[in-house]
């Protein structure tokens, strides 16, 4: 749930590798690796990835696909679909995916959906090393694969990670999983020599942040397909022997990683390089786009509900679902968790479908009430912005409507608000931060028979038209120490 960032970064090579090595490469002794993550559900740029893969495969004779998770959850044409998923599942399984992790989101739809689209795609292997599955997801996941690369003495050994934090509370029933911690990360390596392979390929949908950590504590992984985080990378990290590539999100880029190998007597690799290649520019492979088309073509999701004047920012938009919902649910006051509010970072100007809802707001969430005080309510968001996962502290983590607030961040961060001491406020907001933000009446909400999206079709149908407010006071005041 964190915004895109570009990472335009330097190269660190401490190793013999240089991403600036001129080898020339002979195809039999080259892997290429074409890596996707947090595809979201993006099915336009389908038909681009399979021009890019059909490319490589013709040119190399080992190429392997790989996907780092986040594959659901943020276009209605999948999420809406009578079974949602299915049409990632038939379009992953068409360009023919070798290996696979699962992202945070990959649970939104439930354990038996995520079941079935593994299911649907049996020439894939899923790895996910450090999660223990509940029993619809039994026998789905692999905890370490290897892939042999045909006529060649070589073998890719996968591991996939993942960061199961902001997944929904109700969807992880009967699973437990680890972040992995510095001894976790040491012991990397450990089953990867168990396992002898040549070429050794971690699958991380942990973040950038994350990546880093095992870079420094695993040494000389020879490549991170990493995702989570929505970093781009151009051209990859190269450090203590691991190259990283990270790669955005939503397929705006994939990955293309070219390994160099020998296959002497002891194989080894002789040079790794990775950049993310634009989709953009590459035609539609026509079988593909059918196949999309057929998934899009639902005339419902292009109903006009609103106009927008301008361009609507994400702040104003979490404002919207805020009154929404609180209209909805006659409350006195409503708050929505920022991460709820899927636009990318705003609306743009111009007619706003229901399709355009759908995307603000994929995950289906219903309005509940509950009773709360002004200390059960500063609690709430004071918590969540203390919040110790790694970029989600310190950040405006709560929208609301009916009150404001400001928080003074420090060592000791504070609050305050417009709320009143003495009063119980009858409180909407989503069902999933009733049931996994931290506060007294946790998982205690009341039901008031409307989805979000209702609420915020019917709100934004009689805005008409949509405009930024000016702009308000400050929600975060940081603190600011002077020194002689």
């Amino acid at each position: 749930m964190i915004s895109s960032r570009i990472l335009l970064a330097g190269l660190f090579c401490l190793c013999p590798f240089s991403l600036a090595q001129k080898i020339e490469p002979d195809p039999k002794n080259t892997l290429i690796i074409i890596s996707t993550s947090d595809i979201h559900g993006n099915l336009d740029k389908f038909p681009k990835l399979a021009t890019l893969v059909k490319k490589y495969r013709s040119k190399f004779p080992h190429v392997l696909l790989m996907d780092s998770g986040d594959y659901f959850m943020g276009n209605p044409f999948v999420d809406d679909w009578e079974k949602p998923g299915l049409p990632i599942t038939i379009l992953m399984n068409k360009l023919g995916y070798d290996a696979a992790t699962i992202g945070n989101h990959d649970m939104d739809y439930g354990q038996t959906a995520l079941r079935d689209h593994i299911k649907g795609m049996p020439g894939t292997k899923f790895v996910v090393t450090n999660l223990s599955p509940s029993p619809p997801l039994e026998n789905c996941f692999l905890p370490y694969a290897s892939i042999p690369i045909k006529g060649t003495p070589i073998s890719v050994g996968v591991i996939g990670l993942v960061d199961m934090q902001t997944t929904d509370i109700l969807k992880m029933d009967g699973i437990t999983w680890k972040l992995p911690n510095e001894t976790d990360y040491k012991g990397v390596m450990d089953r990867f020599r168990l396992h002898h392979n040549t070429i050794n390929v971690i699958l991380s949908h942990m973040g950038y942040d994350h990546d880093l950590k095992m870079m420094k504590y695993s040494p000389n992984i020879d490549v991170i397909l990493g995702g989570h985080t929505h970093v781009m990378l151009p051209k990859g990290h190269l450090r203590t022997g691991t190259l990283l590539s990270h790669t955005g999100h939503r397929l705006s880029y994939a990955g293309v990683t070219k390994i160099i190998f020998s296959t002497d007597k002891k194989p080894a690799v002789l040079s790794k390089s990775t950049e993310a290649v634009s989709l953009d520019p590459l035609p539609d492979d026509p079988e593909v786009k059918e196949i999309v088309r057929q998934f899009t073509s639902n005339p419902f999701f292009n109903q006009q509900v609103a106009i927008a004047k301008e361009e609507i920012t994400h702040v104003t938009i979490g404002r919207y679902f805020c009154k929404a919902i609180q209209k909805a649910a006659n409350a006195d006051i409503a708050i929505y968790n920022r991460g709820g509010v899927r636009a990318k970072t705003h609306l743009s100007k111009g007619p706003v479908t229901i399709k355009d809802v759908y995307e603000m707001e994929p995950f289906r969430e219903t309005v509940v009430t509950c009773k709360m005080t002004k200390a059960d309510i500063e609690q709430l968001i004071l918590t969540k912005f203390m919040a110790p996962m790694e970029k989600e502290g310190g950040m405006l983590e709560v929208y609301c409507a009916g009150f404001s607030y400001q928080i003074m961040d420090g060592i000791n961060p504070s609050i305050t608000s417009t709320l009143r001491d003495g009063v119980i406020y009858t409180v909407a907001m989503g069902d999933y931060l009733c049931n996994n933000f931290n506060f007294p009446q946790q998982g205690e909400g009341c039901a008031v028979g409307k989805s979000v999206r209702q609420a915020l079709i019917s709100y934004l149908m009689q805005l008409k038209e949509l405009v930024n407010p000016p702009p308000t006071q400050l929600p975060i005041i940081r603190k600011t120490t002077f020194s002689l």
